[in-house]
């Protein structure tokens, strides 16, 4: 699978983030079947981390599910599930004030070993 970043910060990505906190509509599509969007179960608000089954690789949700409990502190927060189309969904609650919408969502990328879409994270 070829996957193509998030746009340098500062452009798409930041005006994305910066929706995504204000509680606007947001969804930004990462590669085609993966996209990031703002999902609100009950009344906390979050980010989610959507894989359609189409996007899936083979293995991939048990290889998410292995990761979030061998590693349960460093992926504290993130909760994996597949919604009523199949979707892998990786969802973490926003992060409060002065911690980072792009340090989460570095978090769930790697978790689901995406971090080749990650133009947050250190070279």
């Amino acid at each position: 699978m070829t996957v193509m970043p998030l746009p340098d910060a500062g452009s798409h990505d930041q005006e994305f983030l910066q929706n995504l906190v204000s509680g606007r509509v947001a969804y930004h599509s990462l590669h085609p079947g993966i996209g990031l969007c703002r999902l609100n179960p009950g009344s906390q608000p979050g980010l989610a981390l959507q894989i359609a089954p189409e996007a899936l690789q083979v293995g991939q949700l048990e290889r998410v599910l292995e990761r979030r409990f061998e590693h349960a502190t460093a992926f504290d927060g993130c909760f994996v599930f597949l919604d009523a189309k199949g979707s892998l969904v990786i969802w973490h609650a926003l992060p409060s004030c002065g911690h980072s919408p792009a340090d989460t969502l570095s978090r769930m990328l790697s978790l689901a070993r995406l971090e080749a879409l990650d133009v947050h994270r250190a070279p």
